[in-house]
């Protein structure tokens, strides 16, 4: 791994601090459902036909490794935090499952060219202070015809741009964020483009469940219900951002943005 800059010890002090805000979230059923949800429909973006070779970067405590150890011949998880690697759990894994966790840089991966079939990135773009970098790096390691799967939050809705700069300004905010972004449709795809890469599929999610589901130590109104109507609630509020994800004026304005992505036949 490179020698650490600035922005990387602060990135692995931040990540200690998220490690144990994944566990609290864990424990509550509706903020659970609610990532599962988000993960299945992640999951659908990656190809149908069995891989070899599939790179979770930033995965973080490797929620996802175990859903693409059922794909995928060799699974690899990378991370800058220890601290997240370490939450790994294999359980649910495919019994033959081929998987490896290791510390890396995204701006330069440990990892050789035109060798990988998936590369997934779950809400980690955000966090690096050179994106384009980043998604060059991916394209480098990524097959000819290898997919990438991305999702990141979404930022095209004035009201949510309004939400996010008053949460910026909570104390704690900096205890589990250093550089934290979100993009407008057209931003992401600048990126993508300089990169070498280009959208193939976008799925837009998350709308009033997000807010409610996804944020129980920022927004602390589910986690006060006893857990059966915390549940129940969650699942209500979940179909109804699937409802408004199907309505054409309304799925631009939702709080995430998924995206299926390959390389551009000249990259």
């Amino acid at each position: 791994m490179p020698p650490l800059t600035e922005h990387r010890k602060d990135q692995i002090e931040m990540h200690r601090e998220v490690a144990e805000m994944y566990r609290r979230r864990a424990g509550y059923p509706f903020a659970d459902d609610f990532q599962q949800e988000r993960n299945d429909i992640l999951l659908s973006l990656t190809p149908d036909e069995p891989g070899t070779h599939a790179l979770d970067l930033g995965c973080g405590t490797g929620i996802m490794l175990n859903h693409l150890s059922r794909r995928f011949r060799r699974v690899s998880g990378m991370d800058i935090s220890q601290e997240m690697l370490a939450g790994y759990d294999r359980t649910g894994a495919a019994p033959d499952a081929r998987i490896s966790l290791f510390r890396g840089d995204m701006t330069a991966l440990p990892v050789a060219s035109d060798s990988v079939d998936l590369v997934l990135c779950r809400s980690a773009l955000h966090h690096m202070d050179d994106e384009v970098r980043v998604l060059a790096e991916i394209c480098r390691v990524l097959k000819p015809d290898g997919r990438v799967v991305v999702g990141e939050p979404a930022n095209d809705n004035p009201l949510f741009r309004l939400a996010r700069w008053f949460i910026r300004r909570r104390p704690s905010f900096g205890k589990t964020h250093t550089i934290d972004r979100a993009y407008t449709r057209a931003q992401l795809r600048d990126m993508f483009d300089r990169a070498g890469l280009e959208v193939r599929r976008e799925i837009r999610f998350g709308f009033v469940a997000y807010t409610l589901c996804d944020n129980p130590d920022v927004v602390p109104v589910l986690k006060w219900l006893p857990a059966g109507l915390a549940r129940s609630t969650g699942r209500f509020l979940r179909g109804v951002d699937r409802v408004c994800s199907r309505l054409p004026l309304v799925r631009s304005l939702s709080w995430y943005t998924m995206l299926d992505v390959r390389r551009r036949a000249s990259s």
